[in-house]
């Protein structure tokens, strides 16, 4: 890293984390203060990882008060280290965060670590992540889509948005995100990139780059793009498909020997299905996030599974044998998503959980309902001992107090449908 800081020319250094929503949040140092200070990390107010999106602060999260108010420690991670490449002279490092000399249990990427840490089976777990956004052009008054209408894999449509994924290659490989395809998804400017699959830290810092990536890329064209879960009501939800896989060397430890799951496969799908509705409030996070759900679409709605079924919560897909959740929306952490998904599926391993029959056509009315409203995820994922035990209390207490906040602001605003509807009614 310090090396590659001095050839680069590398004049400024962003030291960069996520926080609980999976926003980047930073601050910039100059070279020569980050060479002479990274091993001993760099300050920082540990609120900013416990604020919802417009920077509200939430009470009871743990990092507030009840510490009064202290600063945490960035440390960056060596190995993330990047040149930016829509500048000249930063580069960025991403960094774990701690506290009075311990990980932070309220930081995604710690959590991560955490379940991976308890992790000690022959095999290991391989991630893919596969979100869908929306590119947007600035209107007067609001954002309209930057193609216009819906055009599913249709080819003049992909190539109109052809200027923003060129610059998006160009720069997606100094920034460590392997593109391997582009296609124009069903919403009107809604698009979906594919990147490498890898190990799960890895994915994790992957997704997360990728997400700035596209948005910074956007912003140079004077675009917006948006992991926003629903941001048009009358148009698809974007969602964040994650598939797992498991080996041993080359063998596939979800495959039996007759082709089939096996039985390892089996309980990871069991343990998904047992915390499914904890999972939906990690990988459904705002209350836009649960307007994704449909009873008739692709989003799942209830807690199921089988094979090559889009309209089930566990897709087995064709080809290499993996476990495809899909559950999570386009605006999730992805150090949450990835977290919880294997903190869910390795207690499945452990306890042997068999799942359900698997479904055929639509579940709905078949199998239990996902939760349909925010304040029910959370109360799950109060209640599921498995995942308090598993990612600690601090980061329960500190994730559910920062989204009970976010839903007491949008609670505490009027709407414009909300006038309409009584103004002249009432």
């Amino acid at each position: 890293m310090e090396r590659r800081i001095e050839e680069a020319g590398v004049e400024h250094v962003v030291v960069e984390f996520a926080d609980i929503n999976g926003i980047s949040r930073s601050k910039t140092v100059s070279a020569g203060y980050f060479a002479d200070s990274w091993r001993d990390g760099f300050p920082i107010n540990l609120l900013l990882l416990v604020q919802t999106p417009r920077s509200e602060i939430p009470t009871g999260s743990g990092y507030g008060e009840e510490i009064d108010y202290g600063d945490g420690v960035l440390r960056p991670d060596p190995a993330t280290f990047r040149v930016l490449p829509w500048t000249e002279d930063t580069g960025r490092v991403i960094c774990d965060v701690e506290y009075d000399g311990e990980p932070v249990s309220a930081a995604p990427r710690n959590a991560l670590k955490r379940v991976l840490d308890d992790c000690d089976f022959e095999f290991d777990f391989y991630i893919g992540s596969e979100l869908e956004f929306y590119l947007l052009e600035e209107s007067e008054d609001s954002y309209e889509p930057a193609t216009d209408h819906k055009h599913e894999c249709v080819s003049w449509a992909t190539e109109e948005i052809s200027p923003f994924y060129d610059t998006l290659s160009d720069w997606a490989g100094d920034y460590g995100v392997d593109l391997t395809s582009l296609q124009h998804e069903h919403g009107a400017g809604q698009l979906e990139i594919l990147f490498d699959y890898g190990k799960p830290l890895a994915q994790a810092d992957t997704t997360f780059d990728f997400k700035r990536l596209v948005k910074r890329t956007a912003r140079l064209a004077e675009q917006w793009a948006t992991f926003m879960a629903k941001p048009f009501g009358d148009r698809a939800g974007s969602g964040y498909h994650l598939h797992v896989s498991a080996f041993d060397g080359d063998e596939n430890a979800f495959t039996a020997a007759n082709g089939d799951l096996s039985n390892t496969a089996r309980h990871f799908v069991g343990g998904l299905l047992e915390h499914a509705p904890a999972l939906a409030a990690f990988q459904t996070p705002t209350l836009n996030a649960f307007k994704r759900f449909s009873p008739e679409g692709f989003a799942p709605y209830t807690a199921s599974w089988g094979y090559d079924n889009r309209m089930v919560a566990l897709r087995i897909p064709q080809g290499t044998t993996r476990i495809e959740n899909r559950i999570g929306s386009a605006d999730a952490n992805p150090y949450l998503v990835i977290a919880s998904t294997l903190a869910a599926g390795i207690d499945g391993i452990r306890r042997q959980l068999e799942p359900t029959d698997p479904v055929e056509g639509d579940p709905t009315g078949r199998r239990p309902r996902l939760p349909q409203t925010p304040e029910s995820a959370l109360q799950a994922l109060e209640a599921d001992d498995v995942f308090r035990e598993t990612f600690g209390e601090r980061l329960i207490q500190a994730y559910v107090a920062s989204k009970r906040r976010e839903l007491q602001d949008f609670h505490d605003t009027v709407t414009e449908w909300e006038r309409e509807q009584y103004v002249e009614t009432l």
